[in-house]
């Protein structure tokens, strides 16, 4: 009887340990929160020298100030590009970065926007196309008929330039995007600012000649999740992370080395803009206001910027 006593007893302790823990858990919201998102997981798109492998790069330094000292806990995780996104697509409690809602959508890649949510951008991105070496940049998408035109993997640049009557390449590193332009491989390569700014000044070039005023997919860039109650607590707590980064002016800088930068410059009337493409794209294709542009002024980074002039 006393062992049967003993045993009871040390139910009874457990038990009562255990609703103590589960009190005190429903009285403290920070500790509920990091349980929530224990498990949030979000997927880096490896994509070349701006978002390697290794961790190194842009992307990955952005993400990596993103999560130091962040109150909560989550698993970056990083595989090729098209890998990621796959994976993403398969976790319904999965996030994706860099990227937007609008980008996912205009690329097809959903159907509806309702089951994702978003950050804040962490900065805002434009596409451009690149000219060779001695060779003017397009004006308008006319000008590419004929043309070999280099384009990331998996892009949604595929379906936007579709029909111009140019021959689209695919390839899977920007990197080696980089060096078809310039070995003359191709005639043109589309890329993403600042991302082109980066790639080429790591090869000791300068910047290729773009016209800034034919401009693709300008939008907000932060990180996307499917929406669940624990990545609704990881997107609050990640917005007000990026709102306290871009009050630092260390942050600033990075950006401005990296050749972000903002005028009112004016598009030439051939802009395509994510609503173009997905125009039922709702709340997240809603984002691509054209709130920045990049402005042609020297990298600080080597060679500088080789805009072409109106």
């Amino acid at each position: 009887m006393r062992k049967l006593f003993a045993a009871g007893s040390g139910v009874t302790a457990l038990v009562f340990l255990f609703l103590t823990f589960v009190e005190a858990r429903a009285e403290n919201p920070a500790a509920q929160a990091r349980e929530a998102t224990a498990g949030t997981t979000i997927f880096g798109t490896v994509w070349g020298y701006t978002l390697a492998q290794d961790g190194s790069g842009f992307y990955n330094d952005v993400v990596h100030d993103l999560m130091d000292d962040f109150p909560l806990k989550a698993s970056y995780q990083l595989m090729p590009y098209r890998r990621a996104k796959s994976r993403f697509l398969a976790h319904d409690s999965a996030c994706l970065y860099p990227s937007a809602v609008a980008i996912l959508t205009a690329g097809q890649h959903v159907e509806s926007t309702p089951d994702l949510i978003e950050t804040r951008p962490l900065f805002t991105t434009r596409t451009h196309i690149f000219a060779r070496r001695g060779e003017k940049p397009p004006r308008v998408l006319a000008d590419l008929k004929g043309k070999t035109v280099a384009v990331p993997s998996g892009s949604v640049m595929h379906a936007v330039l579709a029909g111009t009557g140019a021959e689209l390449i695919a390839v899977h590193d920007e990197t080696d995007k980089a060096r078809m332009l310039l070995t003359a491989r191709v005639d043109y390569i589309t890329a993403m600012l600042p991302d082109a700014v980066l790639v080429f000044d790591a090869l000791q070039e300068p910047l290729p000649t773009f016209d800034e005023r034919l401009r693709f997919l300008e939008t907000g860039i932060g990180i996307v999740c499917h929406r669940t109650p624990e990545t609704q607590t990881f997107i609050k707590a990640m917005d007000q992370r990026i709102t306290e980064m871009n009050a630092n002016p260390a942050y600033q800088t990075r950006l401005e080395r990296a050749g972000i930068w903002h005028d009112a410059g004016e598009s030439n009337g051939d802009e395509i803009s994510l609503n173009d493409i997905a125009p039922a794209a709702g709340r997240g294709a809603g984002r691509v206001a054209k709130v920045a542009h990049v402005h042609a002024m020297p990298t600080g980074l080597g060679h500088g910027n080789g805009r072409a002039t109106p």
